[in-house]
């Protein structure tokens, strides 16, 4: 087992724990193909950065759940936890567009792994697992520990990462909602190149088109409502910010 620093995330696939035998098929076909394009994305961040290489990325998988691991050799930076979201939001546009709705959590911090015996292991690996399930959406939200360190990362240079990662009061399950870091995936919606909006589509329908491929059974409808509010909060964010920007360059 060697240590490693790095970020992990865990994610499950809602409501596939009912799945008949053509839907499981299905599903790990899908899931097939989003581990692909993550995997792609990953080797043109490798080749766009020069701090990130192709074998620091890792995936394991067992039933419905997905464990994305990002490895550094030294402690965490901000450049790492921005690598990191801009794979995250890709991999859950992917998911949705391939009719997965994954839900979990990111962590930060050292953790031990083990390629050949497919092992991952650590106080991040714990700290994941105790929140992937927590939230009561479709999305990735950063643990409470994570989401301090990294405000840490971000802080001495007033950083933020808005476009890949946004401060949200996130819908818990059986509690009351808590302000953590969150994985902007609606901002995918209407970023050229990533957008899986075709022929001029309205990015909310796409949205609402994505988030309905499967039925919602009762008692699990807050799960898509709240994401659709997220969605409705990352967009109008991201539309002040646009419009901020075009009148300080209208002022200058």
């Amino acid at each position: 087992m060697q240590q490693a620093h790095g970020l992990i995330a865990i994610l499950d696939a809602l409501g596939a724990a009912s799945y008949t035998d053509e839907e499981i098929s299905r599903f790990l076909e899908s899931r097939g193909r989003v581990l692909k394009l993550l995997k792609k994305k990953a080797n043109e961040l490798a080749h766009w950065e020069i701090d990130i290489v192709e074998d620091r990325v890792t995936t394991f998988t067992f039933n419905d759940t997905v464990l994305i691991v990002y490895r550094t050799e030294n402690p965490t930076t901000s450049t790492d936890v921005k690598q990191f979201c801009s794979l995250l939001r890709k991999f859950v546009l992917d998911s949705l567009v391939h009719g997965i709705l994954f839900r979990g959590s990111l962590s930060v911090g050292r953790f031990y792994v083990n390629d050949e015996t497919n092992t991952v292991m650590g106080a991040a690996v714990t700290d994941a697992a105790a929140w992937y399930d927590a939230a009561d959406w479709i999305g990735i939200n950063a643990t409470p520990h994570a989401t301090l360190a990294i405000q840490a990362l971000l802080e001495p240079r007033g950083d933020d990462l808005d476009a890949l990662l946004v401060d949200y009061a996130v819908p818990l399950k059986d509690r009351a909602p808590t302000v953590l870091k969150a994985i902007n995936w609606p901002k995918a919606f209407v970023v050229k190149g990533l957008t899986p909006c075709i022929d001029h589509e309205n990015p909310r329908g796409k949205c609402l088109s994505l988030l309905t491929t499967h039925w919602v059974p009762k008692g699990t409808e807050s799960k898509y409502f709240n994401s659709l509010r997220f969605y409705d909060y990352c967009i109008d964010l991201w539309r002040k910010q646009k419009k901020a920007k075009k009148a300080a360059t209208a002022g200058s």
